[in-house]
């Protein structure tokens, strides 16, 4: 799909307009370069092969999506689909076999790393140990989230002040 859009993008940007019937008629009909017009033609015909396939799977994910009653919670929060309900599920497992959200947060590999050294803590970034799916589930929900819902955009956009003001978490004597 996104050859398809790189050979269609002459300065322009079609989002999920190739998707639509207008689209690929437009992307048919594109004056390109011989190659290219057989490039095009090759990915066309791989598209139109795989597009039943990843249907039916995807309808059978989310079939089995609503037989689990955590995936059916799950799916309640804005931007989470089904889909990525399901694979966080399947990775995570039971929650009861974490003994608190820190766990979870260290198996995911979302604490951040540590260098610690005569009394002095420091944390750096995270330490990406565990799933990497995982820590992309809930980035792409959130995109999701803030494209469905502008509302939910400005609630999940955070900047930190800078560090080493006192309105900084980082100031050793709190916000004065």
């Amino acid at each position: 799909m996104n050859q398809l859009q790189a050979l269609m993008n002459g300065g322009r940007r079609w989002k999920t307009k190739l998707r639509s019937e207008q689209g690929r008629a437009e992307l048919e009909k594109l004056s390109l370069a011989p190659w290219a017009g057989r490039r095009r033609k090759e990915l066309l015909e791989l598209l139109d092969r795989l597009d039943p396939i990843i249907g039916e799977l995807t309808k059978a994910a989310e079939q089995e999506a609503r037989k689990r009653p955590d995936v059916v919670r799950l799916v309640t929060h804005p931007g989470v689909g089904s889909l990525t309900a399901l694979a966080h599920m399947l990775i995570i497992g039971t929650t009861e076999r974490f003994h608190c959200g820190k766990q979870i947060g260290t198996f995911v590999g979302m604490i951040p790393s540590e260098d610690s050294s005569g009394g002095q803590q420091r944390l750096g970034h995270i330490s990406k140990q565990g799933n990497s799916l995982l820590r992309f589930l809930p980035m792409e929900a959130a995109q999701a989230a803030a494209r469905i819902k502008p509302r939910v955009e400005t609630s999940l956009h955070f900047t930190w002040p800078c560090v080493g003001t006192r309105a900084s978490p980082r100031w050793p004597w709190g916000a004065v």
